[in-house]
């Protein structure tokens, strides 16, 4: 809105809004140049002539590419190409000269820049033209797509993620709810000719499948939960925590004959209890299924030199070869998916888990000698519980 003052504010006050709207836009052409809206763009602008000379550039291209006007103004446009594009770029102009139109370049294509520190940037370009007294120039309005492109990687990382997860889950879903039903469907028909042996030992195999569907739905809801971003860090007590994942593991457990060895203490670390808890109860399961026989476990926790702490769970299995140990956590790998069948998170995602955790997660393995699966975190400001 234009400002008015004293008798000339009481005046506009009776215009009609067509007449309000005429005096604005005055106000606004006298007081506004083309050379004002361009620097006022949020996207950058670039003016060539037909040799690919640069004419002019505004704020946003100074702050996009790390140049100063007088430094690019009257240069080569290839200043802003890298230097694997300059040939074909040339060309490109040739035919864009010849049959000037408004064009969109970058969707679906990796369109790049050169900043002056020789880094790249990914770009998407509108361009147009003017004809002008000396000849035709060339409009050239550019985006940084930086983010962008940082969403859709990471949009398709989790697409991944959550391919092989859904695979797991529907897998296991199907073959547990198949023994509920099938079992259900037996007792139902001959339960008065069962021992009381028998049908305990039926019963057991129902609640048995029936834990590990309520497993895999609490997984779900925990991988859905991971896409908020405030997630409440807090100090944790690992002792409960792992207390619960051996809960949940009971079963298991005591089927395996398993022998568990954990520590009286743990050090005292933040994170989010429900997240940590996946992880100890995946790498728990997974030490179960592919521990010896009978499985023996120890649980443990280390403080590094750095200060950072260690948990993990060391099982007395067959131990993984060099290329395993590289894979196991990749969501795209066969030896990960071999780590991982059974209904559980899967490693992959517990890695997704850790590094929301500001951590990383580890594996340490000889063939014969069983392995080591644990997660690093920071320490909280205590030292110890």
């Amino acid at each position: 809105m234009v400002e008015v003052s004293g008798d000339k504010q009481k005046g506009t006050n009776n215009l009609t809004l067509q007449q309000r709207l005429a005096l604005e836009v005055k106000a606004f052409q006298e007081t506004v140049t083309v050379l004002n809206l361009l620097e006022a763009l949020a996207e950058g602008i670039l003016v060539i002539d037909e040799m690919g000379v640069i004419v002019l550039v505004n704020r946003r291209i100074e702050e996009l590419f790390g140049y100063k006007r007088d430094e690019v103004v009257g240069q080569p446009l290839n200043i802003f190409l890298p230097k694997r594009f300059v040939e074909s770029h040339a060309a490109n102009l040739d035919i864009f000269f010849k049959n000037p139109r408004y064009r969109q370049l970058g969707q679906g294509l990796d369109l790049l820049g050169r900043r002056k520190d020789g880094t790249e940037l990914p770009i998407e370009i509108s361009l147009s033209y003017l004809d002008v007294g000396i000849g035709r120039l060339a409009i050239a309005f550019i985006t940084d797509i930086t983010e962008r492109k940082k969403t859709e990687q990471e949009l398709r990382e989790r697409n991944q993620e959550l391919d092989a997860f859904a695979h797991t889950v529907a897998h296991d879903l199907n073959a547990s709810m198949s023994l509920v039903v099938g079992y259900s469907d037996a007792l139902a028909a001959i339960h008065e000719s069962l021992s009381p042996e028998e049908l305990h030992h039926y019963l057991m195999l129902i609640a048995r499948n029936g834990r590990k569907m309520s497993n895999i739905i609490n997984e779900l809801l925990l991988f859905a939960s991971m896409r908020k971003e405030d997630i409440p860090f807090q100090l944790l007590d690992m002792k409960s925590i792992i207390a619960e994942a051996l809960r949940r593991l009971s079963y298991e457990i005591e089927a395996a004959d398993a022998q568990i060895i954990k520590p009286e203490s743990y050090p005292q670390v933040v994170g989010y209890a429900a997240w940590v808890e996946e992880v100890w109860f995946n790498y728990i399961s997974n030490a179960l299924k592919y521990g010896g026989k009978p499985p023996r476990l120890e649980l443990g926790s280390t403080v590094r030199e750095d200060g950072t702490l260690c948990f993990w769970v060391q099982d007395n299995g067959k131990g993984l070869t060099e290329s395993e140990r590289l894979a196991v956590f990749n969501s795209d790998s066969h030896a990960g998916a071999l780590q991982v069948q059974g209904h559980g998170l899967g490693l992959s995602i517990v890695k997704r888990i850790v590094e929301k955790l500001n951590g990383r997660v580890y594996v340490e393995s000889e063939l014969g000698q069983g392995s080591r699966f644990g997660f690093i975190l920071p320490a909280s400001e205590d030292d110890g519980e």
